[in-house]
């Protein structure tokens, strides 16, 4: 039987719709999926790619801050804490611990010889001044690290001492000289707060609050020394005599404050707590 021209052309058709459905699902609908995820996979990498910039944009930019601070600090070292030499004024905490037994009492006085010029800064009359607390007689070689320079408590070796109350005399502009003073004290931070002003006629009182901060400059910190033993087997003690953790001979009564307001300085682990000031006449 002879098929007729539509009858073929039918088939024809037929036969092309398969073939194109065929290829529409089995291939161009499936690539098109695939193509969009590509391009989906694309975008997201060209946007981590932007973050991967940004974040070191960041990185720089943070590096640069602390750089910045870092050089704030640096500045704030050399000119606001206390020399790593004795002789040069401060301390050397890399020195053996009984050395350090013995610098830290020169130390101390060094201390209160720099406070004593502080305070009389702005041509003030002195009523009762400060007395900087040293290591305590019974202090080892060992502890002293940590109770006199608090290397445990804070992780860092810094002294930190409370005077208390300081009370001064002079015209306002004396005064006013006196207190801003501490903001550019040399080799430590200083704090004066809570001034009050009592006076007439032009001649005033000042009395205010004086906190001392000596941040140590340490890089290497000698170890534990042995001890020895003093008489009767009690303690551990300084090698120099002088009785159990006591200081050299020829220590005697370190600085005080200034002329007329005698007393020694009282011991005072850890270096902290106000200070009891001698007080003396106008």
């Amino acid at each position: 039987m002879k098929l007729g021209a539509l009858p073929i052309y039918v088939i024809g058709l037929a036969v092309a719709i398969i073939a194109i459905s065929f290829g529409l699902f089995h291939q161009f609908m499936p690539n098109m999926k695939d193509a969009e995820s590509f391009n989906a996979r694309a975008e997201e990498l060209q946007a981590e790619a932007a973050k991967e910039g940004q974040a070191k944009k960041r990185l720089e930019n943070a590096k640069s801050l602390v750089e910045q601070e870092a050089a704030k600090w640096r500045a704030v070292v050399a000119r606001r804490t206390p020399e790593s030499s004795v002789k040069r004024g401060g301390i050397d905490l890399s020195v053996n611990g009984w050395q350090l037994t013995v610098d830290s009492q020169q130390f101390r006085n060094n201390i209160q010889r720099d406070v004593n010029a502080q305070i009389r800064v702005g041509g003030v009359k002195i009523l009762q001044a400060p007395t900087i607390p040293g290591p305590g007689v019974n202090e080892s070689a060992n502890s002293l690290i940590n109770s006199y320079y608090q290397l445990q408590t804070y992780g860092f070796p810094v002294l930190i001492f409370n005077l208390g109350t300081i009370t001064v005399e002079g015209t306002y502009d004396q005064i006013m000289d006196n207190v801003r003073s501490y903001a550019s004290m040399p080799n430590y931070l200083a704090v004066a707060d809570g001034l009050a002003l009592t006076g007439t006629n032009g001649q005033f009182t000042g009395t205010y609050n004086l906190t001392v901060i000596g941040f140590i400059r340490a890089t290497d910190i000698f170890p534990s020394v042995p001890e020895i033993g003093a008489a009767g087997g009690a303690g551990g003690g300084s090698p120099f005599g002088g009785g159990p953790g006591g200081p050299p001979p020829g220590f005697g009564g370190p600085g005080g404050p200034p002329p007329g307001f005698g007393g020694a300085p009282p011991s005072a682990a850890g270096g902290r707590g106000p200070a009891a000031a001698s007080e003396g006449g106008k």
